[in-house]
């Protein structure tokens, strides 16, 4: 029987270098007996596949008319390899991942969640929006949380949706302190059971670096610059021209340490979660040995004021400055 080790996410935690790591390695992965599905692939990622599940207009059909499904069917039944890696955080977004378990039951499904400190999820999952073209945000991040359904943040049941959907589930923090060598990519390999990561290539590639963290006063330089609708192109480029600004600043002067969210808010949310991040630790060793899932919210660091009070003319020629946007 094929075994199916399912990378579902979540998102931010560092999903595309670990994609690209996969991607890179396809040749030793092979050697050690998995195979990496080009089906549904994107960016190194199959996340066509979990796509065409929440994205139908009824995503608790069955998936035997989805054409990328069958697809998939049909490649693993082509390959000699009895373990098959797929990895995409759009699974985190399938709100029925029975119907995978349905659709694929000659295979054992042993599903990988990683997991984030929910205050740390929340802020980067917010600069990631604003950084990216679709949704391109433009709201604070208190606007944000008001607006916006959380449920997410609540990893139970995330993972009691997946329980039904897996022979077996690995959890692991996403925290250096608590990654193997501190390192995505060797602690991924571990959940595989390749104990080195030897040979193993670290990946390079221009969406990796788009993916990039920014300072937060970068971020609000762009979530300023959103107002001003640039087309993809424009929009993609002024962010990697500021990225790069970025670190050139970031080399000199030290990493901005403040925080979007105050302390208190973040300590608020972590006690929103607490039960369900215990039951999880209690019931999944894999994450660790925290009672608590995650460590607690501790750092008492100086909160970043965002403001919509700004001159869109002045905004306008710094990006300008930095991508030619009247062309």
């Amino acid at each position: 029987m094929q075994t199916l080790y399912l990378h579902i996410g979540t998102h931010k935690t560092a999903t595309t270098w670990l994609q690209h790591f996969l991607g890179r390695n396809i040749d030793l992965l092979n050697d050690y007996g998995f195979y990496y599905p080009t089906t549904g692939r994107v960016t190194q990622a199959q996340h066509r596949l979990g796509q065409a599940i929440f994205q139908r207009s009824a995503p608790a059909a069955p998936l035997d008319n989805v054409p990328i499904w069958k697809k998939l069917k049909r490649e693993l039944s082509l390959t000699r390899h009895e373990n098959i890696v797929m990895s995409s955080e759009e699974f985190e977004w399938v709100m029925h991942p029975k119907l995978i378990r349905e659709y694929l039951p000659e295979l054992r499904i042993h599903t990988i969640i990683y997991l984030r400190r929910q205050d740390d999820y929340l802020e980067s999952l917010y600069g990631q929006q604003i950084r990216d073209f679709h949704p391109r945000l433009t709201k604070t991040i208190d606007r944000y949380i008001a607006d916006t359904n959380l449920g997410f943040l609540d990893y139970r049941r995330l993972i009691e949706r997946w329980e039904g959907a897996s022979d077996d589930l690995t959890i692991r923090i996403f925290d250096k302190k608590f990654l193997k060598n501190g390192d995505i990519g060797a602690d991924f390999l571990s959940v595989l059971g390749i104990d080195s990561s030897a040979g193993f290539e670290a990946p390079t590639a221009a969406v990796i670096d788009h993916k990039a963290s920014l300072s937060l006063e970068a971020l609000e330089f762009v979530r300023h610059c959103n107002f001003l609708k640039l087309n993809a192109v424009s929009h993609d480029r002024l962010v990697d021209q500021v990225i790069k600004l970025d670190k050139i600043i970031n080399a000199s002067d030290g990493k901005d340490s403040r925080r979007l969210l105050p302390f208190d808010q973040r300590r608020d949310l972590i006690e929103k979660y607490e039960k369900g991040n215990r039951y999880i630790a209690q019931r999944y060793p894999s994450t660790g040995i925290l009672p608590t899932l995650f460590l607690p919210v501790e750092d008492r660091k100086p909160t970043f004021i965002q403001s919509d009070e700004f001159n869109r003319f002045e905004v306008a020629l710094k990006a300008s400055r930095l991508v030619n946007i009247l062309q």
